[in-house]
């Protein structure tokens, strides 16, 4: 009891006695302890109870003095009890937080000529509320000063009695603000509320921090950590619009592309029913990546696609690289086939500053057939999926590109459980439902009557959504995630911009350093078949890509650049295949990738 507590019990007590009250007054009378239990940690709560009359006469009562946070309800006071009956009168707790809570209130009653005090100790003990946010913490990336991003982030009160209204919030910086405002904010017991937050830097700096919610209100205040960071690396989109085309040549263009891009990446889109292609690429000081003739020059590319896509660095050879130091590089795209008098262009440039890591993520859209265990809402918790989808992520993880966020959808169709040649162009703009635009991954029953195991809409395929060539498809394995992820990791990097290091025509990708296997067998340069390599065309089981391929795919726009917080801090070992991975390619013939196949979307 507290000094104050004990000090008005015993006024009340004179008080008593003085009045000539209560029978024994001489002595002081025990204090009971009523216990409220859990009660709300933000509302005042009223607690009904009946008090016992001490007095040998009817009595008036009124309130005496209380202590701690609890108090008579007004309302019900003055009360009239009768001799040795109750009275009813509201108790009244008035949360100051989360925690135990103990005071001591006092009733004075008054009859029959005589007045007497009743004290009691009240305990009760604010719940606390836990709080779920998803997501947490809040990742932005890396963001290039000038540009924004948003992210929904969903609260949930965790209590059971306990609403609660945030009033305002605190920011990390100016960097931050909310779209639209959600306060006053009010989160009732067991409910949740989504807030968006967008960050748009204006100038190069680290910008995370801790985003405060109701510093000074009941049930506050809460933190929510937001990583994001702006250091100069991140994607920019120079959108051409809609060009007209003369003869089908969409005009010459420009763009001035800053010292500190690691790639560009050139993009043309007509009509569904219209094929685009490269016809010129000069780069600064004349340096020529293809020439007039749309076939010559030292850079490799897919023609004859109804969204054109190719992005430099597209090898590791001297031909194939960005001019150091930026420029100005000029192109042109010509529409092949159909009769659309108009072309979309855009130019994406992937930017990192000097001494920046190379590490990248890809995140991805990952679309589920009917036909298969796992749907978008069990996906997460799928124990096969993940395992092969950690898999990929070793994988490509030796060329510092690991998976990022991944979004589950449903294909909702039982048509495309067996995808028939042809029916990718149908399945793929499905893409357009996913609310982020990424490498988009089909699984699928089975590919082509069962004649693939996967293929990509391209190689070098566009950051686009909702065309028939957004994403790749590949047959999904049960019990088999080693061999799935071969064939996902196959698919991705060729939709990522490479080619098979060797063709089974026998040509070789333009890359240097992938070793120079035959189509079949082995040789002094191949020690055993396929070399090990994830992009030889047979199906053979290796997964090792080389440090020139690894410049490629982290290059391609569907790759992100890491915030700080995610940047890959080792390359993880090379990731070996197990026996009965091995077992399933042996199984496999030649042929297995539709790549290339497709005609591009023909």
């Amino acid at each position: 009891m507290s000094r104050i507590s004990v000090f008005s019990f015993f006024v009340l007590l004179f008080l008593a006695a003085a009045c000539g009250g209560g029978g024994g007054a001489d002595e002081p009378l025990p204090v009971p302890t009523i216990g409220l239990g859990e009660m709300s940690a933000t509302l005042p709560t009223r607690v009904t109870r009946s008090w016992l009359n001490p007095l040998e006469a009817t009595a008036s009562i009124t309130a005496g003095v209380a202590t701690g946070p609890f108090s008579f309800d007004p309302t019900d006071l003055p009360a009239v009890a009768p001799q040795g009956g109750t009275a009813t009168i509201g108790l009244v707790f008035t949360p100051e937080g989360p925690g135990e809570a103990t005071g001591l209130v006092t009733l004075v009653f008054s009859g029959g000529g005589k007045t007497t005090a009743r004290s009691y100790e009240i305990t009760a003990r604010g719940e606390a509320i836990e709080w779920t946010v998803a997501p947490e913490p809040v990742d932005f990336g890396d963001v290039l000063p000038g540009d924004e991003v948003e992210a929904d982030i969903t609260l949930t009160n965790g209590s059971q009695r306990s609403p609660v209204t945030f009033t305002g919030a605190t920011l990390p910086s100016a960097a931050f603000t909310f779209d639209p405002s959600p306060f006053p904010l009010s989160i009732a017991p067991g409910q949740s509320r989504t807030l968006r937050v967008r960050y748009a830097p204006t100038m190069v700096a680290n910008q995370g921090g801790l985003l405060r919610l109701g510093a000074g209100d009941p049930g506050g205040p809460l933190d929510v950590p937001l990583w994001a960071n702006s250091s100069g690396a991140g994607e920019q989109v120079i959108d051409f619009g809609t060009q007209s085309l003369s003869n089908g040549d969409a005009p010459l263009l420009s763009v001035d592309v800053p010292a500190d891009a690691v790639s560009v990446t050139f993009e043309g889109t007509c009509g569904e029913s219209d094929e685009v292609s490269l016809l010129s690429l000069e780069g600064p000081g004349g340096k020529v990546y293809a020439n007039n003739q749309g076939s010559g020059g030292p850079v490799k590319w897919l023609p004859w696609r109804k969204t054109f896509s190719f992005h430099l660095p597209c090898g590791d050879q001297a031909g194939a690289q960005l001019v150091p130091g930026g420029g100005t590089y000029r192109f042109q795209l010509r529409r092949t086939s159909g009769a659309s008098p108009f072309m979309d262009v855009r130019v994406i440039l992937e930017r990192r500053p000097p001494g920046a890591s190379t590490a990248t993520r890809l995140p991805l859209n990952v679309f589920l057939a009917t036909g298969i265990t796992p749907t978008a809402a069990t996906a997460a918790d799928d124990a096969n999926l993940q395992a092969m989808l950690e898999q990929v992520g070793q994988i490509l993880g030796t060329q510092n590109l690991t998976l990022g966020d991944i979004d589950y959808y449903d294909i909702g169709n039982a048509q495309f459980d067996q995808v028939a040649q042809g029916e990718e162009q149908q399945l793929l703009p499905r893409s357009s439902v996913a609310s982020r635009v990424r490498l988009n991954l089909f699984l699928v029953n089975q590919v082509w009557g069962g004649n693939l195991l996967g293929l990509s809409a391209a190689v070098d395929g566009s950051k686009t959504n909702g065309t028939s060539m957004s994403g790749v498809i590949s047959i999904y394995l049960p019990g088999q995630p080693g061999a799935n992820a071969l064939v996902v990791a196959h698919e991705i990097c060729h939709y990522l911009g490479l080619w098979h290091t060797v063709e089974g025509n026998g040509t070789w990708d333009p890359i240097a350093d992938t070793p120079q296997c035959p189509v079949f067998g082995s040789n002094a340069a191949c020690s055993t078949a396929g070399g090990g390599l994830l992009l030889h065309w047979q199906a053979l089981g290796g997964s090792t890509l080389s440090a020139g391929q690894g410049k490629v795919i982290r290059g391609h726009p569907c790759c992100a650049a890491p915030s700080q917080a995610n940047v890959l801090v080792a390359k993880p070992a090379p990731w070996t295949p197990d026996e009965k991975t091995r077992r399933f390619f042996e199984s496999v013939g030649p042929g297995w990738c539709g790549t290339g196949r497709t005609g591009a979307g023909r």
